[in-house]
């Protein structure tokens, strides 16, 4: 259900103290924050938002930290007594500790026990971490070892179980290896090139509990990365394999996963050129088979595709699809040099992007086609898929340029144009809906009035005949510099 909402305040309360005395556990320092984030809602029955007991909302966090040298030890107070509404429909309430640590850091090693964040190369086979706005975290609470045994030599190893919402539960366990060939090498570390190496091994624990099929219990993922460099140009790819992981999220097949990422890239003054392309095939990696959602996942998988900073196109963003899916991105930043008929006198930028993301093409086996036709891959191996071949469906498609020029020390203007192919039936789930074809126009104006004072005014317009239809968004913002 549908709810409208009036954000009275979002306050992200800075109260740090920091402490130096020298009474206070030799000289070591306590900083803390406190960050309250409040809606109030209103009940409007043209849009059927109901009438909730509680109007006003809010997320609480406070955090405490101590240091003393290469010590450091803290920990995270939430309160969700009464959360924000799209916190309480993801069931993300109640309060508590979930989060403490204590570490040691020295120059060779590091250990942390209690609760952390991670990531091993792209993350694609482990990544903890928190986006709290969207009421994500997957901290891992355990042991972290960081080794550096040489130099331009780095290892990692995690042990422990993964944070969902208030508990912690299902076992992950890690390591990996990060080598820096410049800093091991003198010779390649004082020239233009640059390279690195990297692999990690990530494997999780989960009892068989199932009364039909017999499921593994040890599940392990293998990564390796390479990235090489000289002067502008950069290349950097990272492929994983998974063992097979019968779940929810793939419908209990026996196929093993895989996923592979490729970043190229080339920059000069004026010009950057960028490339980026990702295939993942039954890549869903999670420390409980039978979660959803954004539920206990060990693992990132990028997205490939614009992160658009304006609110309109930002309504139909993409999400990552491990089970699978195959794309690209493309992206040319040019500079229209100064003091000339084109650029202007402070030069004109023009950015042009392009992301497509398909399915994946899917050959049933045998045993996995019934009479008539009909497909269960239940208890099978389910599939095979050609590497580089494209599916039929897509499932993302966004086209969009940006110019932005000032005409002198006090205008500059940003005009943007938006076109989006969204699939709602695969990245949002809605059976039988239809593609999103959307069609954007901003205009973002400043006007600069001294070194302090600055006013601007934002315009949108989105197209679209399906979901909801046509959108129009207007802002006019008054900015004072410290």
């Amino acid at each position: 259900m549908k709810h409208v909402s009036i954000i009275v305040f979002v306050m992200a309360l800075g109260c740090t103290a920091v402490f130096s005395q020298n009474n206070v556990l030799n000289k070591g320092k306590i900083s803390g924050n406190v960050q309250l984030d409040a809606q109030y809602y209103i009940p409007d029955s043209m849009i059927g938002a109901e009438d909730l007991e509680n109007k006003i909302r809010a997320n609480v966090f406070a955090n405490i930290n101590y240091v003393n040298g290469g010590f450091a030890a803290g920990f995270r107070f939430e309160h969700f007594e009464w959360p924000l509404i799209d916190f309480e429909k993801i069931n993300y309430v109640g309060s508590g500790i979930p989060y403490y640590y204590a570490s040691y850091n020295h120059e060779y090693f590091e250990v942390t026990v209690g609760s952390f964040y991670e990531q091993f190369g792209s993350g694609l086979i482990y990544r903890s971490y928190e986006v709290r706005n969207l009421g994500f975290d997957n901290a891992t609470q355990g042991v972290k070892l960081k080794a550096k045994p040489y130099k331009g030599i780095t290892l990692t190893g995690i042990w422990g179980k993964q944070r969902n919402l208030f508990v912690y539960e299902g076992l992950v366990r890690g390591i990996d290896a990060d080598i820096s060939l410049n800093e091991i090498f003198q010779k390649i570390g004082s020239s233009k090139f640059r390279s690195g190496l990297g692999a990690s091994f990530v494997s999780k624990f989960e009892k068989d509990q199932d009364p039909d099929y017999k499921l593994p219990q040890n599940i392990g993922a293998f990564a390796g990365r390479a990235n090489f460099g000289y002067a502008g140009f950069n290349l950097q790819g990272e492929y994983a394999w998974k063992c097979n992981d019968p779940s929810t999220a793939n419908e209990l097949i026996y196929k093993p996963g895989e996923a592979l990422l490729l970043t190229a890239s080339y920059s000069m003054k004026g010009l950057g050129i960028f490339l980026t392309g990702v295939r993942t095939d039954n890549f869903d990696f999670r420390t409980l088979r039978n979660s959803s959602i954004n539920n206990n996942l060990i693992n990132y998988i990028p997205t490939l595709t614009r992160e658009h900073a304006y609110a309109l196109p930002s309504m139909y963003a993409y999400s990552s699809q491990a089970v699978g899916q195959i794309g690209f991105q493309a992206e040319v930043n040019y500079k229209i040099p100064k003091k000339t008929a084109i650029g202007g006198r402070y030069g004109t930028d023009i950015m042009v992007n392009y992301s497509r993301i398909h399915g994946i093409k899917k050959d049933y086996i045998p045993e996995a086609i019934l009479d008539e036709g009909i497909v269960n891959v239940n208890g099978t191996d389910g599939y095979t898929s050609p590497f580089f071949a494209f599916g039929k469906e897509v499932y993302f498609e966004d086209f969009n340029i940006e110019i932005s020029r000032r005409f002198n020390k006090a205008w500059k203007l940003i005009v943007s144009y938006v076109y989006l192919n969204y699939n709602m039936e695969v990245i949002e789930g809605h059976t039988g809906e239809p593609n999103v074809y959307a069609h954007t126009f901003i205009a973002d104006l400043t006007y600069k009035i001294n070194d302090r004072h600055a006013l601007r005014l934002e315009l949108q317009h989105m197209n679209t005949k399906q979901d909801e239809g046509n959108w129009a968004y207007g802002q006019l913002e008054y900015s004072i510099a410290p």
